[in-house]
C-alpha cells in the first residue's frame, strides 16, 4: 500500500454511507444495526473479532448511594445481561461477570456467572436504606454501544423499583471537568490484562479511577501479585483480588463486545484481534488492496 488517507466523519451515518458509496474502503466502529445491511453487500466485507474490551457501569464507591456495598449489589443483580448482550449488542458480544482482564491467563472461570435477581436487588436496597432509589446516569455515544446500555439499564431498573434519569451528553462534554468525577456514569476500556489494567483504573493513585476506588486489602494482594514473576503464585493472588472486586468494586461490567468494523472485498490482510482497538489495532501494514 502506497498511501492511506484517513477521515473523520461526524456521526456513524455519516461514516457507514461513505462505505456503502465506496468514498473509502475501511470503516471502524460498524454500527450494531448496520451489521446486516454490510453482509448483505458483496462488494464489503465485515470484521468481527470476539475481544477483551468493556463498557461498564461506574459507581463512584466514596459518595452516596454507591459508598453502600449493598447498593452496588443491588444495581449489579438489577442486570439482565443475556437481555445486554443481544439487545445492546446484536449477539455480537459476550456475558460479563463484573470482572475485567477476560483474556487474562490468571482470569478467574470458577466464580459464578451473576445474573438478574431483583427480588434480592430490592432487599439489598430496602437493607441500606434505598427503596425507590433515584439516579442520574451519564452517558455518551464515545464507544459503539454505551448509550443503548445506559437505556435498556433504566428500564431494567424499573422493576427494582430504581429510577435511573439518563442524562446523555456529547462527547467533548462527557471528556471535560467532570469526566472521573460523576456519582455514576459509563466508560470504554481494551482488553489489557489485570495487572495492568489496575495500574490505569483501580487505585488510589491511578489516572483513570473513575469509582474512587481505595480497598487497602484489594491494595496489598495486587501489589504483592506485581512484585512477582512466578504465574504459578501470581495466578492465585490476581484471582483473590478478583474475587474483592467482583463482591464489592465500583464497576458493573455487564459484558464484553465484540470489536465489529467493516472494509470493502477488494481490501486483504486484515485478521481478527482480541484487544477491542478497531481493526485489529489498525494493522493497515499487514493490509493490500486487489481484485
Amino acid at each position: 500500500m502506497d498511501k492511506l488517507t484517513l477521515i473523520d466523519f461526524p456521526d456513524d451515518a455519516a461514516r457507514v454511507n461513505a462505505l456503502l458509496g465506496g468514498q473509502v474502503d475501511v470503516i471502524d466502529q460498524l454500527p450494531l444495526g448496520q451489521i446486516n445491511v454490510v453482509k448483505s453487500n458483496p462488494l464489503l466485507k465485515v470484521l468481527d473479532s470476539p475481544a477483551g474490551g468493556w463498557i461498564p457501569f461506574t459507581m463512584r464507591v466514596d459518595q452516596a448511594p454507591f459508598d453502600n456495598p449493598k447498593v452496588r449489589e443491588a444495581f449489579r443483580l438489577i442486570v439482565d445481561r443475556q437481555q445486554m448482550v443481544e439487545q445492546v449488542l446484536g449477539g455480537h458480544g459476550e456475558l460479563g461477570n463484573d470482572m475485567y482482564g477476560r483474556f487474562d491467563n490468571c482470569y478467574p472461570k470458577d466464580i459464578p456467572q451473576r445474573s438478574q435477581d431483583i427480588a434480592k436487588a430490592k432487599r439489598l436496597l430496602a437493607e441500606a436504606g434505598k427503596s425507590n432509589l433515584s439516579v442520574d446516569l451519564v452517558t455518551s455515544p464515545v464507544a459503539a454501544g454505551m448509550v443503548e446500555a445506559a437505556q435498556v439499564f433504566a428500564q431494567q431498573a424499573k422493576a427494582a423499583g430504581v429510577t435511573i434519569n439518563v442524562k446523555k451528553v456529547d462527547p467533548g462534554e462527557f471528556f471535560g471537568d467532570m469526566y472521573l468525577k460523576r456519582n455514576f456514569s459509563q466508560d470504554f476500556w481494551f482488553g489489557d490484562n489485570y495487572l495492568v489494567q489496575t495500574s490505569w483504573s483501580s487505585f488510589r493513585t491511578s489516572p483513570f479511577n473513575e469509582t474512587h476506588w481505595d480497598d487497602q486489602a484489594w491494595s496489598a494482594i495486587v501489589n504483592e501479585a506485581n512484585a512477582t514473576t512466578d504465574q504459578a503464585k501470581q495466578c492465585p493472588l490476581i484471582q483473590k483480588a478478583q474475587q474483592i472486586e467482583y463482591d464489592r468494586g465500583g464497576y458493573i461490567i455487564w459484558g464484553f463486545p465484540n470489536s465489529v468494523d467493516a472494509y470493502a472485498a477488494k481490501v486483504h490482510g486484515f485478521t481478527s484481534g482480541k484487544t477491542f482497538i478497531p481493526l485489529n489495532f489498525f494493522a493497515f501494514r499487514n493490509v493490500w488492496i486487489g481484485d
